[in-house]
């Protein structure tokens, strides 16, 4: 049984040859009843009317060809862009899951189990390394190896071996059989290959660099390095708790619940800046209605929203910036040589990236108010955190959800 446009397609076949055919007779009947000359023109002029009028119709249907190609490139990129939202929202999922069962780790020793348990169901097939700092020496150990790749290895290795670590950044190799590859990346490697080498740093310290390895040659995307950036995170976060808590440091130097330094470092972050004159913003943030959301959900959902804001927040600040929490619900971010307005455009970008985690998570949804000061706007730490703390208050009173500068009446939402 034919189809509706086989069955179109057949009958503006029938019209053009109808139309054709008359055509035709009517130069043939033409040339019987005018003159020799005009006869010439009778037949010239048919066939170019003819095909005037077939050709709107002949184009139509070749015009089908690309349009079709085109509705299939269309069909490939929401594809592609529906597998790659897929593979973001498993990816959020596994993080959540990861923090959540890092967070009930009693041990270190817990931790790395569970790590590694995490790496080979969540991450199974992808070579992922994780280095850590020795807690008694300052060499770095291998604790969990997951993935086919050949490696051997190497002697005692100083954490300033590894480059990652050196400069507190995440570095990107196409290949590691290069001069310029890490010596402790390349003494462990036997054939070369693709890596990405993230630095686990918490509260200040060094602790260790997470590696992913692939094959040589093979291009890592920018969505996969935030989610190492991620991961590597969180691991660091929960390793510098119970690394705090079982090595006798200041208990109260860590908050134990996100992982973030507290007031007090943060304070003598802040002092440090000063004392070395450099230039610096100071931002205080909260989340709004806290305590209603307390109230309404339970006060395992606030601290679910407290660790949400602290996974975003660290990925969203750059590796020389500092976040903590300071008490209840509020937030403190230093951020060197930056000014007032460009922190302001960074904090607008870390509410989009707390809306975009809202979207794939399963928490409860919460948005967020933000006071911000630049260093040379107060003298003490405590004026500067006091005329933070009042941009807070205004950036309140004008309902919330937004980013306000001291001392400006205007305010970004």
């Amino acid at each position: 049984m034919s189809s509706a446009g086989e069955q179109r397609s057949r009958s503006r076949h029938i019209v053009i040859a109808v139309l054709a055919a008359l055509l035709v007779g009517a130069a043939a009947a033409a040339a019987t009843l005018i003159t020799d000359e005009w006869t010439d023109i009778a037949v010239i002029a048919a066939p170019t009317l003819m095909a005037g009028i077939a050709a709107p119709l002949l184009a139509h249907r070749f015009r089908a060809v690309p349009l079709h190609l085109a509705n299939l490139a269309t069909a490939e990129k929401l594809g592609q862009t529906e597998r790659e939202l897929t593979s973001e929202r498993e990816q959020r999922a596994a993080l959540r899951e990861l923090d959540r069962g890092l967070d009930q780790a009693a041990t270190e020793a817990d931790a790395i189990e569970l790590i590694r348990t995490s790496f080979s169901t969540r991450l199974s097939g992808v070579p992922l390394e994780l280095h850590l700092i020795d807690v008694t020496d300052p060499i770095l150990t291998l604790a969990v190896a997951t993935g086919d790749h050949e490696v051997k290895t190497p002697e005692r290795t100083s954490p300033w071996d590894a480059l990652a670590a050196r400069t507190n950044a995440t570095l990107v190799y196409d290949t590691t059989d290069r001069l310029d590859v890490c010596s402790h990346l390349r003494s462990r490697i036997t054939n070369p290959m693709s890596a990405v080498a993230v630095p686990l740093n918490a509260t200040g310290r060094l602790l260790g660099v997470l590696y992913r390895l692939a094959p040589e040659g093979q291009e890592t995307s920018q969505n996969e390095i935030t989610y190492l950036e991620d991961v590597a995170g969180v691991i660091a976060a929960r390793i510098a708790v119970l690394r705090t808590v079982v090595g006798g440091s200041r208990a109260d130097a860590v908050d134990r619940l996100t992982g973030l330094p507290d007031r007090g470092a943060m304070q003598e972050r802040v002092l440090h800046l000063l004392k070395d004159r450099q230039p610096f913003s100071v931002a205080v943030a909260d989340i709004d209605h806290f305590g209603q959301l307390n109230e309404t959900h339970g006060h395992a959902a606030g601290d679910s929203a407290l660790k949400t804001l602290a996974l975003v927040a660290r990925r969203a600040v750059r590796p020389e910036d500092a976040v903590g929490r300071i008490g209840g619900d509020e937030f403190l971010f230093i951020l060197p040589r930056t000014q007032p307005d460009d922190a302001t455009r960074a904090f607008e970008r870390l509410r989009e990236e707390l809306v975009l985690e809202h979207s794939t998570g399963d928490g409860t949804p919460f948005t967020l108010s933000i006071g911000v000061i630049g260093s040379t706007a107060g003298g003490s730490i405590e004026e500067i955190l006091q005329r933070a703390a009042g941009a807070l208050d205004h950036a309140k009173s004008q309902g919330g959800n937004r980013v306000v500068v001291a001392q400006r009446t205007n305010s970004k939402s």
